[in-house]
């Protein structure tokens, strides 16, 4: 079979479809110098790759604003910057902490120049607790720094021996356990892990007889508080102390003078004493009573007296026992008008006894005297011979509610 069949002639053509009406919008545009040099009889040139567009950020305004990317930005494992107080020292400058990280601390500058950028130093970074300080010594290196003082350190090896205690504060601050007040951390965390409940439920017992103990403590604290100001409210001790003597008849010199005579075992009606007075008259006075005589100590034949000077003393009775003592003008009133009156011994008695005013009373307040002398009267047979030349205190006391 002739295979001509399949066979085309010179001038016939294979017909071609039509190019599609619609043109294709090129990704990336030619630009001015491809277009320009481009020759519709030459082969067309390779297209090149489409170019990215950077578009710029612009501002509110509209204008285009360029902002560089920080110097430290291309750290994948920066930790966050916290705002704890702490203070820096680098090469004897000092720093005001500003926020510090596990790699990097960014402090303000107090005093000093500039380190230089990229110089390795030792810091000193002190936390200023409540009643100690801590402080690290990691080394860091200056990462950047500027004339008003605020400078950027990079710990160099942030895996140091700085770490555990660094991480320690960053964590807990970051927890909420650390609170800073006027540049000074305080912790408000636990102090102490939990107990299990069964150990709580043991010390419940413990802690409630603690509790009644503490509470019964508190009562009898407040009951002897009680009384100690309920004493000092309806109590009170006068200055002077209170002598016990045998009671007689005192012999005292009526002028200023001196004494030219003394017989203490005279009789009855015989010269007991003379005194030359300083107005020249000779003064004697005699023996009331056979009575037994006690001279005064360091009087004797001419020893010069003044006026009311006790020169012996006559005792009538010998077991007849007096009390007597100053008594303050303010605690003779209280007295008058009825407080308790009571005498404190030496030896822990206490005997209640009854304020007698005497002539000599009455003189020395009209003379406006701050104490007056006073006898004290107590019940038959409180006192005896054996408490002469005993000291006591006179003890004022009145009721609850001054009754």
């Amino acid at each position: 079979m002739d295979n001509n069949l399949f066979r085309l002639a010179p001038s016939d053509k294979p017909e071609t479809p039509e190019p599609r009406a619609e043109a294709r919008r090129p990704l990336v545009q030619r630009t001015a110098s491809m277009s320009k040099n481009y020759n519709p009889g030459e082969a067309s040139p390779p297209e090149p790759a489409p170019q990215p567009v950077h578009r710029e950020p612009q501002s509110p305004s509209g204008t285009t604003q360029s902002q560089p990317l920080p110097v430290d930005f291309g750290y994948d494992d920066e930790h966050p910057l916290l705002k704890i107080p702490y203070s820096v020292t680098v090469a004897g400058q000092r720093y005001t902490g500003d926020s510090i990280s596990l790699m990097q601390i960014h402090a303000q500058a107090t005093e000093g120049g500039m380190l230089g950028n990229g110089t390795r130093h030792i810091a000193i970074i002190n936390f200023a607790f409540e009643s100690f300080v801590l402080s690290l010594h990691p080394e860091v290196m200056v990462i950047s720094e500027d004339v008003q003082g605020k400078s950027v350190f990079q710990f160099t090896d942030p895996t140091g021996g700085h770490l555990p205690q660094l991480r320690y504060i960053v964590n807990s601050h970051i927890g909420g356990d650390f609170v800073s007040v006027d540049g000074m951390i305080s912790y408000t965390g636990p102090t102490a892990p939990k107990k299990p409940k069964g150990e709580a439920r043991g010390h419940s017992l413990m802690n409630r007889v603690r509790s009644l103990g503490v509470a019964a403590l508190s009562v009898l604290l407040i009951i002897v508080a009680g009384s100690v100001l309920l004493q000092r409210y309806s109590t009170s001790y006068e200055m002077h102390p209170v002598f016990v003597e045998r009671a007689g008849q005192k012999m005292r010199a009526t002028a200023a003078g001196q004494i030219s005579y003394l017989n203490p075992n005279a009789a009855k009606g015989e010269v007991l004493y003379s005194v030359n007075a300083n107005t020249g008259n000779v003064l004697n006075f005699t023996m009331p009573c056979d009575c037994e005589v006690v001279v005064t100590k360091g009087i004797s034949d001419g020893t010069t007296v003044l006026q009311t000077d006790l020169i012996l003393t006559i005792y009538v009775n010998t077991s007849l026992i007096r009390a007597q003592t100053l008594m303050s003008i303010e605690g003779l009133n209280r007295a008058m008008n009825g407080d308790q009156v009571h005498m404190d011994l030496n030896d822990g008695r206490s005997i209640p006894v009854e304020v007698i005013a005497s002539e000599a009373t009455t003189a020395a307040s009209l003379r406006g005297d701050v104490f007056v002398p006073v006898e004290l009267v107590s019940e038959e047979g409180a006192l005896t011979t054996k408490d002469i030349g005993k000291s006591a205190r006179l003890r004022l006391s009145k009721g609850l509610l001054g009754l």
